[in-house]
């Protein structure tokens, strides 16, 4: 009964990280579509826009936020995997199945460690997307081209 117990969290603790682990980790990208500003010829601005790109992904030190995100998750999906096996083998030797409580702790220890990895994972990944899309906005403006303005953001219900 344990056994299949704890086959079922490593099913599970396996699928999160495999799906949990599918952020693109191609270039980093404007999550944005900018627009020539006026009078500005179309060959003009794709030279800005290859220039701004080029100063984005120095300014985010050449890495992707998708990347970033995946490293994330896996790290957090490893190191609880790993607490929960030590957690699992303590509390195991005191009824006397070591085995059984290191396989139960690392396949709750996978699952915890992906559902927390996951919102590392936005973090992380957010933080490298917001840092690239404020300098590609800044440089793209201070070119003379057009962004679109942020969402607006309502206070309340």
């Amino acid at each position: 009964m344990v056994f299949k117990y704890s086959l079922a969290l490593a099913l599970v603790g396996a699928f999160c990280l495999t799906f949990g682990g599918c952020a693109y980790n191609g270039p980093a990208a404007p999550s944005f579509a900018a627009m020539p500003g006026p009078h500005k010829s179309y060959e003009s601005f794709r030279g800005d826009d290859q220039y701004c790109q080029a100063a984005a992904e120095q300014a985010i030190g050449y890495q992707s936020p998708g990347q970033a995100a995946n490293d994330a998750a896996v790290g957090s999906a490893v190191i609880g995997t790993a607490l929960g096996a030590l957690a699992g083998a303590a509390l195991g030797s005191a009824a006397g199945h070591v085995g059984t409580g290191a396989a139960v702790g690392a396949g709750t220890g996978l699952v915890a460690g992906s559902a927390v990895g996951s919102g590392h994972a936005a973090a992380a990944g957010g933080s490298l997307q917001a840092k690239y899309d404020t300098v590609y906005a800044q440089c793209m403006t201070a070119k003379g081209n057009r962004i679109p303005p942020p969402p607006p953001y309502y206070w309340g219900g």
